[in-house]
């Protein structure tokens, strides 16, 4: 139990923690929920750029499908965030920002054989040319 004042309210706080992780002293459980809040804006990012919250399914089995593409999504999306940040103008966009402005650019994918041959996107579009130099360095690396 943790207890401090707090002088703008001229009053005394406490909070507890309970936790059963008993090999760690109080300050790394202490440590380890402090955390815990970048994991919520996380989830946060991921039901607000994916809709999540919009979409409910009535069978178990479509709700299991459901939650498996979302976790697809969010990793696709949490890997891709790594080489967006190369280009300026596309680099500080969250989740939301990727799925709505970048993921919605029109265009056309060629496929000769099941392979990717040719990538086009609507030249007009504002971000069309700094995706397309991300898509051009991710491509070239494999």
């Amino acid at each position: 139990m943790l207890c401090w004042y707090n002088p703008k309210s001229d009053a005394f706080k406490h909070a507890l923690l309970i936790c059963s992780l008993l090999d760690l002293d109080l300050f790394q459980i202490s440590h380890l929920y402090d955390e815990r809040a970048s994991m919520e804006n996380e989830i946060k990012a991921d039901k607000g750029g994916l809709l999540l919250p919009k979409r409910r399914k009535k069978q178990l089995e479509a709700q299991e499908a459901l939650v498996l593409l979302t976790d697809l999504a969010h990793n696709i999306l949490a890997w891709s965030r790594d080489f967006w940040a190369l280009e300026p103008k596309i680099g500080d966009l969250g989740i939301y920002g990727i799925v709505n402005k970048i993921m919605m650019i029109p265009g056309k994918l060629t496929f000769r054989d099941g392979e990717l041959v040719k990538a086009r996107l609507q030249a007009m579009h504002p971000l069309a040319k700094p995706v397309v130099s991300c898509l051009s360095r991710l491509l070239r690396d494999f």
